[in-house]
């Protein structure tokens, strides 16, 4: 199963994208969890769609793209690739899966962590924001 109770902790993630994945995962993987439990995980409440819940609802930026990169981005979190693009770690890790290079695997993954960081990012300014309120 998971390893921990969902409802003792609050998952933040952003944009609908996460819960299709999800789902599509389940559909792959239905030993790791069922349909039923993956629907209620993201039906608690602290299941947090930064994207839809706040960033759409309740806030205006002076951007072209409400994405994570571009938000994450104007509150100056700087992620280690030049060239961070979620299509382009795709296209890393099936060259990885190919050729075997390392380096390859280690961009993968340290995209994947900035993406992780830069969510942080923005949920701090959130929470700031409402604190201040």
């Amino acid at each position: 199963m998971l390893g921990f109770d969902p409802a003792d902790v609050a998952i933040y993630y952003y944009s609908a994208y996460e819960r299709t994945t999800y789902r599509q995962l389940q559909r792959k993987y239905p030993d790791v969890i069922t349909e039923e439990a993956l629907e209620a995980l993201f039906a608690r409440a602290n299941m947090i769609d930064l994207y839809s819940d706040f960033i759409i609802k309740s806030t205006d930026w002076p951007l072209g793209s409400y994405g994570i990169k571009a938000i994450a981005q104007y509150l100056k979190f700087k992620w280690r690739d030049e060239t961070p693009s979620g299509a382009l770690s795709i296209q890393w890790y099936n060259e990885y899966l190919t050729t075997g290079n390392e380096a390859l695997l280690k961009r993968v993954l340290e995209y994947n962590e900035d993406d992780c960081k830069a969510t942080l990012v923005v949920k701090d300014y959130l929470k700031q924001r409402v604190e201040a309120m």
